[in-house]
């Protein structure tokens, strides 16, 4: 080793030792195997760390989704509504990757529209502190989640609803059959002539349960010869095997990291507010 080198490695150790994490670090890379220092400094040749951080962080955090719901669906002690509702009504991606984005969100228009067809739903207090949240609404029987994308229309100075998810969840052991899909399909024409909406939008409803009713198919909703809704039966065993082919079968290859926790700790790990990291241009 040249001199000049030496002396960079000794200057970096000294650094590193001088606070807590530093030397942590520094043990943990002198115990790595030769393979995996070299996988570290090949990932740091082409990502920041922080980088690095704000993917894994993503991909934790979905992987973790996927787990706890194959957990918590298989437990039938499991409290609903402080897990697997607000779980999956945050995952909007389980559902298609166009509602992945910021520009879904809850709108008053919408939230208007959905408290005059369904009611106004539980009393705040008697809802659990995760399902306190703008875009859902909490009846009965089941949990709703309303969120919508506006767009400016030919110019026009208003922004108006240009498509709109829909997203029921059953308590208690559903099975989603006809009542279930004639009742959403009725929700979702009552929503279309609420008067509440400009638009129209397109309206994207998913009924989800613990079963579906062999048959079962996708309903679609159509007024003056334009599809307005689509209504379509999906598991909570269908989402977990949609994350893990959404997830490139990552689950599977991770099940040691995952596999071993508990589903309230997932639930809680993916509901906490994460820490806002950027990517770099």
């Amino acid at each position: 080793m040249k001199i000049d080198d030496l002396e960079a490695v000794v200057e970096a150790a000294v650094e590193l030792e001088s606070s807590r994490s530093g030397k942590r670090l520094l043990q943990r890379v002198i115990a790595m195997p030769e393979e995996d220092r070299e996988a570290l400094n090949q990932l740091l040749d082409e990502w920041t760390v922080q980088d690095a951080r704000a993917v894994l962080d993503e991909i934790d955090r979905r992987l973790s989704t996927a787990e706890a719901i194959v957990k918590l669906c298989a437990d039938p002690a499991t409290d609903e509504l402080h897990t697997l509702h607000p779980l999956v009504t945050q995952a909007r991606w389980l559902f298609g990757p166009e509602y992945d984005s910021p520009i879904y969100a809850s709108n008053r228009r919408l939230k208007a529209a959905i408290e005059k067809v369904l009611g106004p739903g539980v009393a705040s207090e008697n809802i659990p502190r995760p399902l306190i949240r703008p875009d859902l609404l909490v009846a009965a029987n089941s949990t709703y989640s309303a969120v919508a994308a506006e767009d400016f229309d030919n110019g026009k100075p208003l922004a108006r609803l240009r498509r709109v998810l829909l997203i029921e969840l059953k308590k208690g052991g559903s099975k989603i059959g006809r009542d279930e899909m004639n009742q959403a399909n009725g929700y979702v024409e009552d929503i279309l002539n609420s008067g509440h909406l400009d638009g129209p939008p397109l309206i994207d409803a998913f009924v989800v349960g613990h079963r579906v009713d062999p048959g079962t198919g996708k309903r679609s909703v159509s007024f003056g010869g334009h599809t307005l809704g689509n209504i379509e039966a999906v598991s909570f065993a269908h989402l977990v095997d949609t994350a893990n082919a959404r997830l490139f079968r990552l689950r599977e290859q991770l099940e040691e990291r995952y596999g071993s926790s508990v589903g309230e700790d997932l639930v809680a790990r993916v509901l906490a507010e994460p820490v806002q990291l950027k990517l770099r241009p």
